[in-house]
């Protein structure tokens, strides 16, 4: 049973979600329609939470900042929101899928298995460690050691991180990256990935503006460059 916490203070978008996921049989779905309820229901475990950012008493984006205290699991954020600088905001400060209203439910499925299936999935790697110039990637701690200071990635970070440095010097467009973290098709909405890479430019290189690690060529895509010559 999968359980999940929906943060949601609109009753007809939240009702419709828990009849869609109650009737799948295995999901068992927490409702808060306030960011204090959320707070009331915080310290349980769930498999994935679902955030509205527009709430009464709080701002969602604040509240996945503060969840992220408690809940390593995937958060989703579902918002009737569609600008790029709420988006960018929304998973730099914990977030790891943006789903904009209105949405088919089996969209909204859909994106809980991809996040689910990469949260869980163990990284095919033989090694502890993967170096390049400027950094260590310890695999077991999802932390990046640099210049001796370590550095926390989100989940997805992570796993984003971690497959480009498995396939150094491979081209992978934000479209074939989404499906392979993800593990499913984007649905025509690849900001999701750029916001990460953007992310984890910011960890890991020197200048995040002229990125000597983490590289993207026109018209082939991200790829990552193991030396920093």
């Amino acid at each position: 049973m999968t359980r999940v916490l929906l943060i949601e203070d609109d009753p007809l978008v939240a009702k419709t979600i828990l009849y869609y996921l109650d009737n799948s049989e295995t999901y068992e779905v927490v409702w808060a329609k306030t960011g204090g309820e959320a707070f009331a229901n915080a310290r349980d475990k769930y498999d994935v939470i679902l955030l509205d950012i527009l709430l009464p008493d709080v701002d969602g984006i604040e509240l996945c900042e503060r969840l992220r205290q408690w809940h390593d699991c995937p958060i989703i954020f579902i918002s009737c929101l569609d600008r790029s600088d709420i988006i960018v905001r929304a998973l730099e400060l914990g977030g790891d899928d943006f789903l904009v209203k209105p949405f088919d439910n089996k969209v909204l499925e859909a994106r809980i298995q991809a996040n689910l299936r990469r949260y869980r999935k163990i990284i095919p790697s033989t090694q502890n460690e993967l170096k390049c110039d400027g950094f260590t990637l310890d695999v077991n701690k999802h932390i990046i050691i640099k210049d001796g200071e370590e550095i926390k990635l989100s989940n997805t970070e992570f796993r984003i991180l971690s497959f480009l440095m498995q396939n150094q010097g491979q081209y992978f467009t934000p479209k074939e990256l989404y499906l392979k973290i993800w593990g499913e098709k984007s649905y025509g909405d690849t900001r999701t990935v750029i916001v990460h890479i953007h992310n984890i430019r910011n960890k890991i290189e020197p200048d995040s503006e002229n990125p000597i690690f983490l590289k993207m060529e026109w018209g082939k895509g991200y790829y990552f460059c193991k030396k920093s010559n």
